[in-house]
């Protein structure tokens, strides 16, 4: 394999390959000059300490953009399908024999995960590398995969482009379950226009230090290509190394194919997020129905991963049961009290495909959710996630025969229902009419309470061969007028029973002559 890539004597194909790569060395150097003299590495104004940093943070951008950009190129077999999804896995042994260690050797004990997916999403190329760049766009547009983010521009780029582009990142990776670590990333993002209309923003871990909890990140992210119809081809590749002990038994295989941080899901999320319609709504009504969906996902996803920035109380956590976290609470509204959370992961006999699309039969919902089962098979409003007339992915106000307590108004239900190869997800919460005709109206909703419930359903291959899906069950329950010190045991065993309930509506909904419990 190394002769393969060294070889003068290769194809066309990969000895223009070679070509580009050195002509791309020279310009990250020329770039590296430009610093220099323009950007900021200026040891009278940034400090000396700052700039030799800064300075080290770029000695490795060219070996990481190469590396990159040539895992982007090569197929087989560097790269092979996946068993699990529609992505691409790396062949470690080849890699490990062509490519020196960008990074450094991997931490002892640490397991490496990489993959390759590929999409074509309806984005210019230059507005996707802008939100790359901006930590807010980038959160927002992979539908809760990131948690906390935060940036450290130390170039903004070429005077009218992102073109050099260098940032300073650390951000939290999720999945929603909460037997998975979120994954803590110090890492580089480079941005590099390697010709017209071709893109690579290329993303490396620097102070890594010794802290075992922190995922390293080998050279990963995207190539992005534009296209006559102007949209953007996609290569996203993601190649991380992490302490797999961390990791609940349950989750690891699924964790190591990919499923769960690997490059298909970053690829799904991002489509799922891009190719949102609404064709039958007012566009600020659309918008501030997306907002607040949103808002509420973030919310869901924060809670049973513990990010975001609510500090959060553990009150229990006994192996096999939920774990119950609680915290003070004050809306706009003037509510105040404790907000309890309990969030468990279980495994369902049931494709999380099928298992979705059950819980989305309005005449079944009786059977799993214990808290909204009064509502109704009508949907208020309505708007898809996805232009395929047979994807389920939707937001949603659904009626419901509950009135508000002291209003005699019905109460609605705010949904998001979402799914693609690498997992599902069905968000909701109760809402009022006013909540409902300001949504409508397009108003702003960021003051509007919302305490959301929610199920994560990723599927999953065991070692043994058995299948499934692990699925995670999050809820949240407000206590007005309370405070932490007064939470009691049967505050506690009322989450618990919630759970319980849940999961065992889940399995009878996939066998209806199951009557086992949690």
């Amino acid at each position: 394999m190394k002769e393969f890539l060294k070889n003068p004597h290769k194809s066309i194909f990969e000895h223009k390959i070679c070509i580009e790569n050195a002509r791309l060395k020279e310009k990250i150097h020329a770039m590296t000059i430009q610093y220099n003299q323009s950007y900021g590495l200026n040891e009278t104004r940034m400090g000396i300490d700052m700039a030799i940093q800064t300075k080290s943070y770029l000695k490795l951008a060219p070996y990481a953009m190469d590396e990159l950009f040539k895992l982007g190129a090569l197929n087989d077999p560097l790269w092979n399908k996946s068993t699990h999804g529609q992505g691409e896995t790396l062949d470690f042994k080849l890699y490990e024999w062509a490519f020196p260690p960008c990074l450094g050797p991997k931490p002892h004990g640490f397991v490496s995960e990489a993959s390759r997916a590929k999409g074509v999403i309806p984005m210019a190329t230059s507005d996707f590398v802008e939100a790359l760049f901006n930590a807010d766009r980038w959160r927002d547009m992979f539908g809760g995969m990131i948690g906390r983010c935060t940036t450290k521009v130390i170039s903004n780029g070429a005077r009218g482009s992102r073109n050099g582009a260098l940032l300073l990142m650390k951000a939290e990776i999720q999945v929603f379950s909460s037997f998975v670590p979120v994954r803590v990333l110090n890492f580089i993002r480079y941005v590099n226009k390697h010709a017209e209309g071709l893109w690579v923003v290329v993303d490396y871990s620097v102070d890594f230090g010794t802290d075992r909890r922190l995922t390293r990140r080998c050279p990963s992210g995207c190539i992005l290509q534009s296209m006559p119809n102007g949209c953007t081809k996609v290569t996203w590749i993601e190649h991380t190394e992490y302490d797999e002990q961390l990791i609940h038994e349950n989750y690891r295989g699924l964790i190591r194919s990919g499923v769960g941080f690997g490059a298909q899901r970053w690829v799904s999320a991002l489509l799922g997020q891009c190719k949102c319609i609404a064709p039958n709504l007012f566009e600020s009504t659309t918008r501030c129905l997306r907002s607040l969906a949103q808002r509420m996902r973030r919310m869901f996803c924060a809670t049973v991963c513990l990010t975001g920035w609510e500090r959060w109380n553990l009150v229990a956590n006994v192996p096999g049961r939920p774990r119950i976290m609680a915290r003070m609470y004050n809306n706009f509204q003037g509510v105040s009290g404790v907000v309890m959370s309990a969030t468990h992961s279980v495994w369902i006999a049931a494709n999380h495909r099928h298992l979705f699309e059950m819980m989305l039969i309005k005449d079944l919902r009786s059977v799993w959710d214990v808290l909204c089962h009064t509502i109704a098979t009508r949907d208020m409003y309505s708007f898809p996630l996805s232009q395929d007339e047979a994807n389920f992915n939707c937001v949603s106000i659904l009626d419901s025969n509950t009135l508000q307590a002291g209003v005699n108004q019905p109460l609605k239900v705010l949904q998001e229902a979402s799914s693609d190869t690498t997992g599902s997800l069905i968000v909701y919460a109760i809402v009022d009419t006013p909540t409902v005709a300001l949504v409508m109206q397009g108003g702003d909703s960021s003051r509007v309470g919302l305490l959301p419930i929610g199920l994560s359903i990723v599927p999953y291959h065991g070692e043994s061969g058995e299948s499934g899906s692990m699925v995670t069950v999050g809820f949240h329950r407000l206590l007005r007028n309370q405070v932490i010190s007064n939470i009691t045991v049967e505050n506690i065993n009322t989450l618990n029973r919630l759970v319980a309930q849940t999961v065992q509506g889940l399995k009878m909904l996939v066998d209806p002559l199951n009557e086992e419990g949690m």
